[in-house]
């Protein structure tokens, strides 16, 4: 039993289940402070009778502690409701104590601002408001039909008590419109942030990315190639580079729109084979280009063959359903070798595939 009453339902927020616990908590230890209390005495008084305990004060927690079980039973049926159970859950604890505590005891009156204050975490008006009126309600009650308080306390103290209410109210909802202004600052200014990074972001993209293919462009690739051979980690280093056959008649009989969409079609086969040790870029033009950080000859072969089968499968309705094809020059890295003399190597080994007869591979 205890158990679940510790354990807060899915549906509690968590500044509500923290003022469930501090509730709790605070019943709690008035309950200990009771029973310290009155075992202090007996043992001072072995023979005293526990008539001296007041009996109000037990009264008074058992109230507390009836209210807080009922309230953890509401807290599971009515989720929509929470909120407001919290409020008024501090407004009965604040209501209990007042009614049963001694009206000698000075400053008690404040524990009835206590839901007032409670409502201030919900940020809300509504709520603020829906507390003030509670505790207004409570206290008129207590004033009004507890005998202590109804004969015993001036009207000028049960004045204070109204007026220290309205201010509390005051006060928490100037918090609340400052802590709503805050958030409203904050979401703006996480929108700009947002804005901001978006904005960057393309601002790098239209730096680093081809328009066309939405590839790698060329400054990306030689920065990429620059990075990748001054990583001394890396082992194993191919450059492909990829030119598609006959590109310039496709442009003479179709037009540059067409030529442009071969690009792109090819730009978007290169991109779904992009990895993150395989960076597919735009040289130039008609052709391009193809890092492999970490991969031996077999996977690259295959990488590349896969790419050359795929572009030819390619099919252009623009073009009365013609292919395409491509021819591919790849070069490793070899010990010594810079980054000119591996570009060059890819670029011959490229110029063989095309004296060959295209849509090849050649090392």
């Amino acid at each position: 039993m205890v158990r679940k009453l510790l354990i807060a339902p899915d549906h509690l927020s968590n500044w509500n289940n923290i003022m469930r616990l501090s509730y709790w908590a605070m019943s709690l230890l008035s309950l200990a402070a009771v029973f310290m209390t009155w075992l202090l005495i007996l043992s001072d008084k072995p023979y005293a009778s526990p008539a001296f305990f007041e009996k109000q004060v037990l009264i008074r927690n058992s109230l507390i502690l009836g209210t807080l079980i009922v309230a953890e039973l509401i807290y599971r049926l009515k989720s929509s409701l929470q909120d407001y159970i919290i409020i008024m859950l501090g407004s009965c604890f604040g209501a209990i104590t007042l009614a049963l505590s001694s009206t000698e005891v000075r400053g008690v009156q404040i524990v009835m601002v206590l839901p007032i204050l409670v409502s201030i975490l919900h940020f809300n008006y509504g709520k603020v408001i829906f507390a003030c009126w509670v505790t207004m309600v409570t206290y008129l009650f207590i004033m009004f039909v507890v005998p202590a308080y109804r004969y015993e306390f001036a009207l000028s103290q049960k004045a204070i008590g109204f007026s220290v209410i309205i201010i509390v109210t005051l006060i928490s909802l100037g918090i609340v419109n400052r802590g709503l202004q805050m958030m409203k600052e904050e979401k703006e200014a996480l929108r700009n942030e947002k804005k901001h990074r978006l904005q960057q972001q393309a601002v790098h993209e239209a730096a680093s990315m081809d328009a066309l293919t939405s590839l790698e462009n060329h400054k990306t690739f030689q920065e990429r190639m620059r990075l990748t051979l001054a990583d001394e980690s890396q082992s194993q280093v191919h450059l492909a580079i990829l030119d598609i056959d006959n590109f310039k008649l496709v442009n003479d009989t179709y037009g540059h729109a067409v030529g442009d969409q071969v690009l792109r079609k090819v730009g978007k086969l290169l991109r779904t084979c992009s990895k993150e040790n395989i960076f597919p870029s735009r040289y130039g033009g008609e052709e391009f280009t193809i890092i492999f950080v970490g991969l031996d000859d077999k996977a690259v072969a295959e990488c590349l063959e896969h790419i050359r089968l795929e572009t030819e499968r390619l099919s252009f309705g623009e073009m009365e359903d013609r292919n395409v094809t491509i021819s591919i020059g790849c070069h490793k890295l070899q010990a010594g070798e810079t980054r000119d003399v591996l570009f060059r190597l890819a670029d011959e080994a490229l110029y063989t595939a095309k004296r060959c007869g295209k849509n090849r591979i050649a090392w």
